[in-house]
């Protein structure tokens, strides 16, 4: 049991590594022109073929770039390199999040204002093929859980999938980098069992919502989630203090 929980920590850092050095190339023959700003990138399959990886690898590499700000995605028309002018208009987002990194509390009110909304508009436009995305992520996460992990990467993942679920860029690269911000946040929040089967079964209801195509539901059930999650940050500074 030990080898097994070992193989599979080592297969998830290997696969870390491979996206990381396919982001760095990528952002490389960016920097040197070889893909141009505002134009689009060679497709997911055919940059797994150059770099001999999976699309997968490929995929989570391009994630990071847009979480950098380097590229941005096109619904169903792939990605492009951003424009200088565009990637630096980002910066004075960027810079006030990250003053936020050790503020987990005013990051957590932004949250509740606005991921509740999301999963409102997301109940309205999530395609089904991206419900069975969410459903394989949750379940994901209720793997890690019973072999005693935390499950937090597979937590961000999901609120990360549902701001894609409302077929807006912008609220999708918010959330990202807000969630890049607090996944250390998770720590405390998913460190004893009770709370990691409660962020399933909030979780749970928050994709029945959307599974509903309920928007109220949806609000109501992410704002709890992220209230709970409130006042646990809530509960451990004060404690620190």
């Amino acid at each position: 049991m030990m080898s097994s929980k070992k193989g599979t920590s080592n297969n998830s850092t290997r696969q870390r590594r491979v996206h990381e050095n396919i982001a760095d190339q990528l952002r490389d023959l960016i920097t040197r022109g070889e893909f141009l700003p505002g134009k689009r990138l060679p497709s997911e399959r055919k940059l797994a073929e150059i770099f001999s990886v999976s699309r997968h690898g490929v995929r989570e590499a391009l994630r990071k770039l847009e979480e950098q700000g380097l590229v941005f995605s096109r619904q169903g028309d792939g990605t492009y390199v951003r424009r200088i002018e565009e990637a630096q208009g980002r910066k004075p987002v960027s810079a006030a999040l990250d003053r936020n990194k050790c503020r987990y509390v005013e990051v957590l009110e932004l949250r509740k204002v606005i991921e509740p909304q999301i999963a409102a508009i997301a109940a309205q436009y999530i395609t089904e093929d991206e419900l069975i995305e969410l459903r394989r992520v949750l379940d994901e996460q209720i793997d890690e859980i019973s072999q005693g992990r935390k499950g937090s990467e597979a937590d961000c993942e999901f609120h990360k999938l549902i701001a894609a679920g409302t077929r807006n860029s912008v609220m999708l690269e918010m959330v990202t980098r807000i969630h890049d911000i607090v996944s250390q946040s998770l720590e405390f929040t998913l460190e004893n069992s009770h709370r990691r089967h409660w962020a399933i079964e909030t979780h749970e209801r928050i994709l029945r919502a959307l599974e509903n195509r309920d928007p109220e539901t949806a609000r109501k059930e992410m704002y709890e989630h992220i209230a709970y999650v409130e006042s646990l940050a809530l509960s451990e500074l004060e404690g620190e203090g």
